[in-house]
């Protein structure tokens, strides 16, 4: 009898990821807070993409003879009292709010799972002296904070990032070192130290693979709540200042004419709004998605 060779045939990496793309899309877009999060941003960053494109005003474009106008088909928020159109102004402002809202919650995931990580898993010295800035930190309100931080380095774009990041780093510190101090003890890194198994080896395979879920979701939530402590920041002028335009500096610019005007700070205040909701939908949606108890 002739002897049967049975050989597997490797499954190529880009069909591999192609198809765990396929599912992840799938899962996702099976979730109603993903479906209603996607309904809610999706047109909002395609405007914002294609604003330079659109036939509409710039936003620092001034005309006297259209102040204070009605919402219309020319001018569909309206203008100010310079005349400049709203509806750009607050397409601008979103794209400010984008960039902190995303580069705060970058820099606070990447410190808060690095710091977090070591601090949980090494324990000792270093997990106290971690540890107690944190809580120093973590003595004093975000907005605050933010505040303080930004009173002191100035304003701008980049200030208002590294405030916002750096009072929501402690946060993330002790989210990252919680999951770690859990994982530590179970049976698998046991196993995994059975044999040998580096330091390295066990936080960058074992540890942080396993709290990248949590991690993702915080950091979903922190971007939605920077980019509403950026517009705060922006109302009370110590965030972006004009002319470049802020949801925030937008929205404050119009509180004097509310009655007469009240689309100036309304309609960007109404956009603040559905950017925070949309974001933490997809929070909501990201953690059901990663968690499979949740399934």
């Amino acid at each position: 009898m002739a002897d049967i060779t049975l050989t597997a045939t490797p499954v190529p990496k880009a069909g591999l990821l192609a198809a765990i793309a396929a599912v992840f899309r799938h899962r996702a877009l099976s979730s109603a807070k993903v479906r209603l999060a996607l309904l809610i941003l999706v047109p909002i960053l395609a405007l914002t993409i294609l604003a330079p494109v659109l036939p509409i005003q710039k936003p620092l474009e001034t005309n006297l003879r259209a102040m204070m106008q009605f919402p219309s088909i020319e001018h569909v928020f309206g203008t100010d009292k310079m005349g400049r159109d709203i509806f750009s102004r607050t397409l601008a402002g979103v794209q400010v709010s984008l960039l902190v809202g995303f580069s705060v919650a970058a820099i606070a995931l990447v410190l808060g799972m690095l710091l977090g990580t070591l601090a949980g898993f090494y324990g000792g010295l270093i997990d106290r002296a971690i540890m107690t800035v944190v809580d120093i930190f973590l003595a004093f309100p975000s907005l605050l904070l933010a505040i303080g931080l930004v009173s002191v380095m100035g304003t701008g774009i980049v200030p208002v990032i590294l405030a916002i990041s750096l009072a929501d780093v402690p946060r993330f510190i002790r989210l990252q070192r919680s999951q770690v101090l859990s994982l530590r003890s179970r049976a698998f890194i046991d196993a995994a130290r059975t044999v040998d198994a580096s330091q390295y080896w066990l936080m960058t395979r074992h540890i942080v693979p396993n709290t990248i879920a949590a991690m993702l979701v915080a950091a979903s939530i922190a971007a939605a709540n920077a980019i509403l402590v950026e517009a705060s920041l922006s109302f009370l002028g110590l965030g972006i200042m004009p002319p470049q335009p802020s949801l925030g500096n937008i929205v404050r610019d119009g509180q004097t004419y509310l009655e007469q005007a009240w689309w100036i700070s309304t309609l960007p205040g109404v956009v603040i709004l559905l950017i925070a909701v949309g974001l933490h939908f997809l929070s909501d949606g990201v953690r059901e998605l990663l968690d499979p108890r949740s399934r």
